[in-house]
């Protein structure tokens, strides 16, 4: 299933016992993953019965036990092995096996840049389990996506000159077109619609490269100068989830060329896999070395937790969400 096709209309029925979230879009995977969570669990106080390990470190026993144990608090429970790639190619005839008669008592989720359709076990999910293709979109389904998007998650609509100019100025990303239409739709308000001059007027580099800006201080141990970043876009009227949203996609990267580092792959060719541009490699490094193995290892899992409160999982304001993620990032490693 693609990943737009997923979520414009996930059931919880076509969950199944093994889902694969496979491709190279951050974005679209992190919220692939978030709606199977959503999907399962609509209810955020079972969020407890979702556990994360990371697939270069963990082995398949400790996932299928973690599988095959029933929650105190929910019917179900959801297993999400992040940066699967390496775990898959150890234990591809076990998961064969599993995948035949998996365990009903929960939801193994395995997460993958590269899912060739043609091995055993891809044929054996294709017919019993679920896999979502959260590869990059064409440019062509990135405008009736944001049209859609804007409709159905903001009762907005986007004009066809807008959603042009859109991806003009804010690239073929799809995580910052999807905090665009987020903040434009808020500034549309109950006109309800969205027209080419509000894109020219709220869409620009500015705030694309404060976001950046935040991230890098974060990810360097300068909370202080992080938290300054965070206070201009806030107090220039953006909008915490959508600031949420384009961060993410950026330490996703990070993420991401960090586990390919950990499988011995060198800080080039890990950076290019991760869609990370040669000029940002000298920065990646520095990032890697403060946050080290442990915080990057993690990010999946911190992502998804700071998403879930600022959606309403936690009393404490989106503000305070943000700040308590880019302290966190800055403060020294300990590993």
């Amino acid at each position: 299933m693609n990943a737009l096709e997923w979520l414009r209309g996930p059931k919880q029925q076509l969950v199944r016992p093994v889902v694969v979230v496979c491709g190279d879009d951050s974005y679209l995977t992190r919220e692939s993953i978030h709606t199977v969570v959503r999907a399962i669990f609509p209810d955020p106080e079972s969020d407890a019965s979702v556990t994360r390990f990371s697939g270069a470190a963990v082995s398949l026993a400790d996932v299928l036990d973690e599988v095959g144990t029933i929650p105190f608090f929910s019917h179900n429970r959801l297993v999400v092995v992040d940066e699967a790639d390496p775990f898959v190619t150890k234990y591809r005839k076990d998961l064969e096996a599993y995948a035949a008669n998996p365990f009903k008592s929960g939801c193994l989720l395995l997460q993958c840049k590269s899912w060739p359709g043609t091995t055993n076990l891809a044929k054996l999910i294709a017919a019993t389990g679920l896999v979502i293709d959260c590869g990059s979109p064409r440019e062509a389904e990135l405008a009736p996506w944001l049209v859609e998007l804007a409709k159905t998650r903001f009762e907005t609509r986007l004009d066809a000159d807008a959603v042009r100019q859109l991806i003009e100025l804010a690239g073929p990303e799809t995580g910052i077109l999807a905090a665009e239409v987020e903040k434009l739709a808020v500034y549309a308000g109950s006109s309800g619609r969205i027209e080419r001059d509000d894109v020219i007027k709220l869409v620009g580099a500015g705030r694309v490269e404060t976001i950046w800006k935040a991230l890098d201080a974060a990810t360097t141990g300068q909370s202080r100068a992080a938290l300054v970043h965070l206070d201009n876009l806030l107090a220039a009227g953006e909008q915490p989830i959508p600031v949420l949203a384009a961060m993410s996609t950026n330490l996703m990267k990070l993420h991401h060329a960090g586990i390919l580092r950990s499988a011995r792959l060198d800080l080039d060719e890990a950076c290019k896999r991760a869609g990370i541009p040669s000029f940002a490699i000298e920065k990646t490094k520095k990032q890697h070395a403060h946050l080290g193995p442990r915080r990057v290892n993690e990010l999946p899992a911190t992502l998804l937790r700071a998403d879930l409160d600022i959606k309403g999982g936690s009393t404490l304001e989106p503000r305070v969400v943000l700040e308590m993620l880019l302290v966190h990032l800055a403060v020294p490693r300990a590993d």
